[in-house]
């Protein structure tokens, strides 16, 4: 029943700490692929929520701080395979008898130390598919993580509690660290069945290659709250609208970058006469995103103010459809990745700025490994070369 408890809370808490970890994911992905690969991002939040669960599988359920009363040393087992001896003593099986290997399954000596293992032949599989890590490697990190997890334990919770609270068990890490060991075997069937970290990668560069309204949104609104966080500090009596528009005017002029584009890894760019179209894109890009909706916003705003009257009501309602027309033009042309009207109007176009490295490419170190041979080849045609050349004045005379 505490299973349950600790997996409903990890399903409670982690849209919460996938919403945190969002902004940061999508910065780190733009800046080193260029976009955001749809299997890389279910593989890497399903790995959250993985942690996050295995993680409240060894703290909950929480005891009252008034209930421990435990000291670390007999909370503690260095001894090695105990729990092999607990199975003996302990569990109802007798091999002679089948009707005691149902039962013997469902006793602690045994549900215990197979969920122990159970438990991080996932972290396994992961490590060895999507972070391509050695074996050794593997069975390194997933004996540190069980490690982790017990002095959680030891500590009573990092001395929240005056006490453990759980036993701190050499036989977990064992147990652990065994599934992590099979889970690295498991992970052959994923690396089979699911494209290659290579692959993915691949594509993420390819598709980062063009810019996505998403790309271009995120940027904005970074854009956006480095102006309005210094306007709000200053209190100044001047509109906003006019540090947007200046920002987004003559800040492009410096590289065709603004610092969230920058950020993210693109630029704009134009065909011809760039400073006047970067000045004219900057205002067009004000007024489209801020002059228009808070128009609108205040135009409904008097309507609402008249209501009661029937030409009002219809004004009130023909400028709250513009606004939602508005905006769903807006979010369905970014999603579609195409230009927004001030980028047409002032021939802007986007230009990524991620590092295309060749992922195939070998390394300097393979590469030398390779030329060796023909290296060496070439130089003995050199040095036969040179050897006829000094014989054949001997043969003509």
């Amino acid at each position: 029943m505490g299973y349950l408890v600790s997996i409903k809370v990890a399903m409670l808490v982690f849209p919460e700490l996938a919403f945190l970890l969002t902004l940061p994911y999508m910065v780190v992905n733009y800046r080193k692929y260029g976009s955001i690969n749809k299997l890389r991002t279910l593989i890497l939040y399903s790995f959250v929520l993985y942690l996050l669960t295995i993680y409240l599988l060894v703290v909950l359920p929480l005891p009252a701080l008034a209930d421990v009363h435990t000291s670390y040393t007999e909370m503690l087992n260095l001894v090695p395979f105990m729990f092999v001896a607990d199975f003996v003593k302990e569990s109802p099986l007798v091999l002679s008898k089948s009707a005691t290997w149902l039962s013997a399954l469902g006793d602690s000596t045994f549900y215990v130390p197979a969920f122990n293992v159970l438990m991080l032949i996932p972290f396994g599989m992961y490590l060895r598919y999507y972070f391509t890590c050695s074996f050794k490697k593997t069975a390194l990190l997933t004996a540190l993580l069980s490690l982790f997890f017990e002095l959680t334990q030891l500590s009573g919770l990092y001395f929240m509690y005056s006490g453990p609270y759980r036993l701190g068990d050499i036989d977990d890490i064992i147990q652990n660290t065994s599934g992590g060991c099979i889970g690295y075997a498991l992970g052959w069937f994923a690396i089979k069945l699911l494209p290659s970290r290579e692959e993915i990668d691949k594509q993420a560069l390819h598709a980062g290659m063009k810019v996505s309204g998403i790309r271009f949104g995120l940027s904005l609104i970074i854009d956006v709250l480095l102006v309005y966080v210094p306007y709000a500090v200053s209190k100044t009596s001047l509109p906003f609208l006019l540090f947007i528009t200046l920002y987004f005017s003559l800040v492009p002029l410096l590289n065709g970058k603004t610092p969230g584009s920058a950020l993210l890894k693109f630029g704009v760019e134009f065909e011809n006469v760039k400073w006047g179209r970067t000045i004219l894109r900057g205002i067009l890009l004000a007024a489209y995103f801020c002059l228009v909706p808070l128009g609108l916003l205040y135009l409904a705003n008097e309507f609402n103010k008249g209501a009661d009257s029937l030409l009002f009501l219809c004004l009130l309602v023909i400028t709250l459809l513009v606004l939602a027309l508005y905006v769903l033009v807006t979010v369905a042309v970014m999603l579609l990745n195409r230009r927004l009207l001030f980028d047409r109007l002032s021939g802007a176009s986007y230009i990524s700025t991620v590092v295309k490295k060749p992922l195939d490419e070998k390394p300097e170190s393979d590469k030398s490994e390779l030329e060796k041979p023909e290296l060496e080849r070439l130089e003995l045609e050199r040095v036969e070369l040179e050897r006829v050349e000094l014989e054949k004045p001997e043969l003509e005379e």
